[in-house]
Protein backbone atom coordinates (compact mmCIF):
# COMPACT_ATOMS: atom_id res chain seq x y z
CA UNK A 1 0.00 0.00 0.00
CA UNK A 2 0.90 3.21 -0.51
CA UNK A 3 2.32 5.36 2.23
CA UNK A 4 -0.65 7.55 3.87
CA UNK A 5 0.21 11.32 4.38
CA UNK A 6 -1.84 13.21 6.65
CA UNK A 7 -3.66 16.50 6.15
CA UNK A 8 -5.15 19.46 7.88
CA UNK A 9 -7.23 21.73 7.46
CA UNK A 10 -10.24 24.17 8.03
CA UNK A 11 -13.43 25.97 6.92
CA UNK A 12 -15.90 27.45 8.15
CA UNK A 13 -19.36 29.89 7.23
CA UNK A 14 -21.94 31.83 8.26
CA UNK A 15 -24.94 30.11 9.35
CA UNK A 16 -28.70 30.15 7.89
CA UNK A 17 -31.82 30.02 9.24
CA UNK A 18 -34.33 28.65 7.29
CA UNK A 19 -37.93 29.22 7.40
CA UNK A 20 -39.13 25.53 9.62
CA UNK A 21 -40.01 23.13 7.67
CA UNK A 22 -38.83 24.47 4.46
CA UNK A 23 -36.89 21.53 3.03
CA UNK A 24 -39.72 18.82 3.90
CA UNK A 25 -40.00 18.84 -0.06
CA UNK A 26 -36.61 20.18 -0.65
CA UNK A 27 -36.69 23.11 -1.94
CA UNK A 28 -36.05 27.01 -0.76
CA UNK A 29 -34.77 27.05 2.36
CA UNK A 30 -36.02 30.03 3.26
CA UNK A 31 -39.95 29.65 2.05
CA UNK A 32 -39.94 26.03 0.85
CA UNK A 33 -41.03 26.91 -2.56
CA UNK A 34 -39.73 25.08 -5.58
CA UNK A 35 -36.40 26.24 -7.17
CA UNK A 36 -35.88 27.04 -10.87
CA UNK A 37 -32.95 26.12 -12.62
CA UNK A 38 -31.64 27.84 -16.01
CA UNK A 39 -29.04 26.70 -18.26
CA UNK A 40 -26.83 30.05 -17.69
CA UNK A 41 -25.66 31.09 -15.08
CA UNK A 42 -26.54 34.66 -13.42
CA UNK A 43 -25.23 37.25 -10.93
CA UNK A 44 -27.19 36.53 -7.60
CA UNK A 45 -27.09 38.07 -4.14
CA UNK A 46 -27.48 35.37 -1.14
CA UNK A 47 -30.16 35.88 0.84
CA UNK A 48 -28.45 34.47 3.86
CA UNK A 49 -25.18 36.69 3.75
CA UNK A 50 -25.91 39.01 1.41
CA UNK A 51 -22.57 38.05 -1.19
CA UNK A 52 -23.43 37.53 -4.73
CA UNK A 53 -22.12 34.85 -6.38
CA UNK A 54 -22.69 33.32 -10.45
CA UNK A 55 -25.32 31.07 -9.74
CA UNK A 56 -28.03 28.69 -12.02
CA UNK A 57 -31.30 28.64 -9.59
CA UNK A 58 -33.24 30.44 -7.24
CA UNK A 59 -36.75 29.43 -6.43
CA UNK A 60 -39.96 31.20 -7.60
CA UNK A 61 -39.73 33.70 -4.96
CA UNK A 62 -36.54 34.97 -6.00
CA UNK A 63 -34.55 33.76 -3.13
CA UNK A 64 -30.84 32.25 -3.57
CA UNK A 65 -29.15 30.62 -1.37
CA UNK A 66 -25.42 30.31 -1.56
CA UNK A 67 -23.21 26.50 -1.07
CA UNK A 68 -21.92 27.71 1.88
CA UNK A 69 -25.05 28.87 3.48
CA UNK A 70 -26.82 26.00 2.62
CA UNK A 71 -24.25 23.68 4.00
CA UNK A 72 -23.46 26.25 7.37
CA UNK A 73 -23.69 24.31 10.56
CA UNK A 74 -24.10 20.51 9.13
CA UNK A 75 -20.06 19.98 9.99
CA UNK A 76 -20.16 21.32 13.34
CA UNK A 77 -22.88 19.04 13.75
CA UNK A 78 -21.76 15.54 12.00
CA UNK A 79 -17.69 15.92 12.59
CA UNK A 80 -18.29 15.44 16.20
CA UNK A 81 -20.86 12.55 15.80
CA UNK A 82 -18.11 10.83 13.66
CA UNK A 83 -14.97 11.25 15.54
CA UNK A 84 -16.43 9.84 18.60
CA UNK A 85 -18.13 6.69 16.93
CA UNK A 86 -17.02 2.95 16.61
CA UNK A 87 -19.45 2.28 13.51
CA UNK A 88 -17.79 -0.25 11.28
CA UNK A 89 -20.42 -0.20 8.43
CA UNK A 90 -20.06 3.31 6.61
CA UNK A 91 -23.72 2.98 5.05
CA UNK A 92 -25.33 3.32 8.29
CA UNK A 93 -22.78 5.72 9.41
CA UNK A 94 -24.12 7.74 6.40
CA UNK A 95 -27.94 7.56 7.22
CA UNK A 96 -26.66 8.30 11.22
CA UNK A 97 -25.30 11.73 9.65
CA UNK A 98 -28.18 12.18 7.13
CA UNK A 99 -31.01 11.94 9.34
CA UNK A 100 -28.92 15.27 11.82
CA UNK A 101 -31.17 18.26 11.50
CA UNK A 102 -29.18 20.46 9.79
CA UNK A 103 -28.71 17.60 6.90
CA UNK A 104 -30.82 19.22 4.41
CA UNK A 105 -32.90 17.03 1.69
CA UNK A 106 -30.41 17.71 -1.07
CA UNK A 107 -27.31 20.25 -0.91
CA UNK A 108 -23.69 20.59 -0.94
CA UNK A 109 -23.34 19.08 2.56
CA UNK A 110 -23.28 15.76 0.99
CA UNK A 111 -20.31 15.90 -1.18
CA UNK A 112 -18.37 16.30 2.15
CA UNK A 113 -20.64 14.20 3.99
CA UNK A 114 -19.59 11.06 1.59
CA UNK A 115 -15.77 11.13 2.37
CA UNK A 116 -16.11 11.98 6.12
CA UNK A 117 -18.32 9.02 6.72
CA UNK A 118 -16.10 6.52 5.00
CA UNK A 119 -12.80 7.82 6.38
CA UNK A 120 -13.98 7.21 9.89
CA UNK A 121 -15.32 3.76 8.57
CA UNK A 122 -11.76 3.56 7.82
CA UNK A 123 -10.19 4.21 10.65
CA UNK A 124 -12.47 2.14 12.62
CA UNK A 125 -12.01 -0.89 10.31
CA UNK A 126 -8.19 -0.58 11.03
CA UNK A 127 -6.80 1.71 8.56
CA UNK A 128 -4.33 3.67 9.52
CA UNK A 129 -5.24 7.12 9.59
CA UNK A 130 -5.61 10.50 12.16
CA UNK A 131 -9.13 10.72 11.53
CA UNK A 132 -9.54 14.23 12.92
CA UNK A 133 -7.57 16.44 10.41
CA UNK A 134 -8.45 14.16 7.56
CA UNK A 135 -12.09 15.04 8.40
CA UNK A 136 -11.01 18.82 7.86
CA UNK A 137 -9.20 17.93 4.83
CA UNK A 138 -12.16 16.29 3.42
CA UNK A 139 -14.86 19.11 3.76
CA UNK A 140 -12.24 21.84 2.57
CA UNK A 141 -11.51 20.02 -0.07
CA UNK A 142 -15.84 18.91 -1.35
CA UNK A 143 -16.51 22.81 -0.25
CA UNK A 144 -15.16 23.47 -3.96
CA UNK A 145 -17.41 20.98 -5.80
CA UNK A 146 -20.73 23.27 -6.58
CA UNK A 147 -23.86 22.27 -5.46
CA UNK A 148 -25.83 21.34 -8.69
CA UNK A 149 -22.59 19.79 -9.95
CA UNK A 150 -24.36 16.20 -11.04
CA UNK A 151 -26.42 18.40 -13.55
CA UNK A 152 -24.08 20.64 -15.03
CA UNK A 153 -20.52 19.35 -14.81
CA UNK A 154 -21.99 15.40 -15.47
CA UNK A 155 -20.35 14.82 -11.69
CA UNK A 156 -21.76 13.64 -8.63
CA UNK A 157 -21.08 15.70 -5.84
CA UNK A 158 -21.19 12.20 -4.03
CA UNK A 159 -19.02 10.41 -6.37
CA UNK A 160 -16.38 13.43 -6.52
CA UNK A 161 -16.63 12.30 -2.27
CA UNK A 162 -15.73 9.10 -2.95
CA UNK A 163 -12.74 10.14 -5.04
CA UNK A 164 -11.57 12.66 -2.48
CA UNK A 165 -11.91 10.11 0.47
CA UNK A 166 -9.71 8.16 -1.97
CA UNK A 167 -7.24 10.36 -2.29
CA UNK A 168 -6.79 11.45 1.02
CA UNK A 169 -6.29 7.85 2.31
CA UNK A 170 -3.53 7.27 -0.54
CA UNK A 171 -2.02 10.98 -0.18
CA UNK A 172 -2.01 11.51 -3.70
CA UNK A 173 -1.58 14.52 -5.13
CA UNK A 174 -1.40 15.83 -8.83
CA UNK A 175 2.18 14.48 -9.16
CA UNK A 176 1.92 11.52 -7.71
CA UNK A 177 2.39 8.61 -10.12
CA UNK A 178 1.14 5.76 -8.87
CA UNK A 179 -1.38 7.12 -6.73
CA UNK A 180 -2.92 9.97 -9.19
CA UNK A 181 -5.08 6.99 -10.88
CA UNK A 182 -6.49 5.20 -8.06
CA UNK A 183 -9.42 7.83 -7.13
CA UNK A 184 -10.43 8.28 -10.32
CA UNK A 185 -11.27 4.75 -10.91
CA UNK A 186 -13.39 5.02 -7.89
CA UNK A 187 -15.23 8.55 -8.85
CA UNK A 188 -15.64 6.66 -12.27
CA UNK A 189 -17.24 3.62 -10.69
CA UNK A 190 -19.29 5.36 -8.70
CA UNK A 191 -20.37 7.52 -11.60
CA UNK A 192 -21.57 4.68 -13.37
CA UNK A 193 -23.17 3.11 -10.78
CA UNK A 194 -25.20 6.48 -10.51
CA UNK A 195 -25.83 6.69 -13.70
CA UNK A 196 -27.34 3.17 -14.33
CA UNK A 197 -29.79 4.31 -11.58
CA UNK A 198 -30.75 7.25 -13.41
CA UNK A 199 -32.35 10.74 -12.18
CA UNK A 200 -33.15 13.38 -11.63
CA UNK A 201 -31.12 14.22 -8.63
CA UNK A 202 -31.32 12.63 -5.18
CA UNK A 203 -28.23 13.84 -2.85
CA UNK A 204 -29.18 10.55 -0.26
CA UNK A 205 -29.51 7.87 -2.87
CA UNK A 206 -26.57 8.93 -4.57
CA UNK A 207 -24.28 8.86 -1.17
CA UNK A 208 -26.03 5.47 -0.40
CA UNK A 209 -24.25 4.40 -3.77
CA UNK A 210 -20.98 6.06 -3.85
CA UNK A 211 -20.06 4.77 -0.30
CA UNK A 212 -21.52 0.74 -1.52
CA UNK A 213 -18.99 0.51 -4.17
CA UNK A 214 -16.52 2.72 -2.11
CA UNK A 215 -16.13 0.06 0.12
CA UNK A 216 -16.55 -2.60 -1.93
CA UNK A 217 -13.17 -0.68 -3.63
CA UNK A 218 -11.34 -0.41 -0.25
CA UNK A 219 -11.31 -4.34 0.30
CA UNK A 220 -10.17 -4.43 -2.85
CA UNK A 221 -7.55 -2.07 -3.32
CA UNK A 222 -6.49 -0.68 0.47
CA UNK A 223 -6.90 -4.55 2.17
CA UNK A 224 -9.29 -2.97 4.61
CA UNK A 225 -12.98 -5.03 4.61
CA UNK A 226 -16.07 -2.74 5.71
CA UNK A 227 -19.12 -3.96 6.47
CA UNK A 228 -22.44 -2.91 4.47
CA UNK A 229 -26.07 -3.45 5.47
CA UNK A 230 -28.94 -3.22 3.46
CA UNK A 231 -31.11 -0.15 3.93
CA UNK A 232 -34.21 1.46 3.08
CA UNK A 233 -34.94 5.12 2.41
CA UNK A 234 -36.76 7.15 5.24
CA UNK A 235 -36.29 10.74 3.49
CA UNK A 236 -38.89 9.92 0.69
CA UNK A 237 -42.04 12.55 1.89
CA UNK A 238 -39.10 15.05 1.98
CA UNK A 239 -38.47 14.67 -1.71
CA UNK A 240 -40.68 15.94 -4.50
CA UNK A 241 -38.36 14.50 -6.89
CA UNK A 242 -38.25 10.49 -6.03
CA UNK A 243 -38.22 8.09 -8.46
CA UNK A 244 -40.00 5.76 -6.26
CA UNK A 245 -39.52 1.85 -7.16
CA UNK A 246 -36.71 3.00 -9.55
CA UNK A 247 -34.59 3.88 -6.85
CA UNK A 248 -33.09 0.81 -5.10
CA UNK A 249 -33.07 2.00 -1.60
CA UNK A 250 -36.91 2.19 -2.21
CA UNK A 251 -39.03 0.58 0.49
CA UNK A 252 -41.17 -2.39 -0.70
CA UNK A 253 -45.05 -2.33 -0.22
CA UNK A 254 -43.85 -4.92 3.09
CA UNK A 255 -41.39 -2.72 4.45
CA UNK A 256 -43.03 0.97 4.00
Amino acid sequence: MIEIKKKNDESCCCKPAPKEDADRYAGCLLCGKPLVYWTDARRLRCSVCGRKFEANCACEDGHFVCDACHAAGAEAFFVPVLLASEEKDPLLLLEQVMALPRVHMHGPEHHAIVPCVLLTAYRNNGGELELEPALREAIRRAGQVPGGACGYWGVCGAAAGAGIYASIVLGSNPLHKEAWPIPMHLTSACLADIAAVGGPRCCKRTGRLSVIRAAAFTAECFGVEMPISTVRCTHIGRNRECIGTACPFFPTSREA
